[in-house]
């Protein structure tokens, strides 16, 4: 009786455990999801920094060798960037490092962007290459993080592979022990047959 009430109690903790398991799972997934579509948004914030950027930077450049641009292409520009901007800074985790290299290259354009005479290709392509790098960096590093799984996700697995590395133990244990158990009975069970036999010769004709 104690014997079904602690399989009973086992396969019931089991299936806890894996329903646990299975919800734990399936949240970690359905993040990594969420920061999958939310690194694609940040590519995108990414993209429309660097096109405006030189948008604004060739429209000032005939500008300034007196041809007419159109100003209110001109501000939906300074606009786009804006949001661009403010896209990128809301998304990325200001004390990693790649979000640290990405800001400061940010941070350069605008400085550059405070004086429109210092807004000049030459300029905006040394720039430009270091915010290139950061981003790719930047995108990398969270590829990685979604590859490898959230936190949680991680732990989660490591436990799951120890108890499984623990459990396959016992079991190995549990049959061995079973074995030698079952050993030592076939031999004291052939001892008494033997005395048996030794005592009672006519047994000999019982079929065994």
């Amino acid at each position: 009786m104690n014997e079904i009430s602690i399989g009973a109690v086992g396969a019931a903790a089991i299936a806890g455990l894996v329903s646990l398991l299975g919800l734990i799972i399936g949240k970690e997934q359905k993040v990594s999801e969420f920061r999958q579509a939310w690194i694609d948004e940040l590519r995108k914030c990414l993209v429309a920094y660097l096109v405006n950027i030189n948008a604004i930077c060739d429209a000032l450049r005939l500008k300034n060798a007196g041809k007419s641009i159109d100003d209110t292409a001109l501000l939906a520009n300074y606009k786009s960037l804006n949001e661009a901007s403010h896209g990128i800074t809301l998304r990325v985790n200001a004390t990693e490092v790649p979000a640290k290299a990405l800001r400061m290259s940010m941070s350069e354009f605008e400085i550059l962007a405070e004086n429109n005479a210092s807004l000049t290709p030459e300029k905006i392509r040394d720039v430009e290459m270091r915010f290139i790098d950061a981003s790719k960096e930047l995108l990398k590093f969270e590829w990685n993080r979604v590859k490898r799984g959230e936190k949680t996700f991680v732990w989660t697995k490591r436990i799951v592979t120890l108890m499984i590395v623990a459990m396959l133990v016992i079991l190995a244990y549990a049959w061995a022990t079973d074995e030698k158990a079952e050993g030592g009975t076939r031999g004291d069970g052939l001892g008494f047959q033997l005395v048996q036999l030794e005592r009672f010769p006519f047994m000999l004709i019982v079929p065994t």
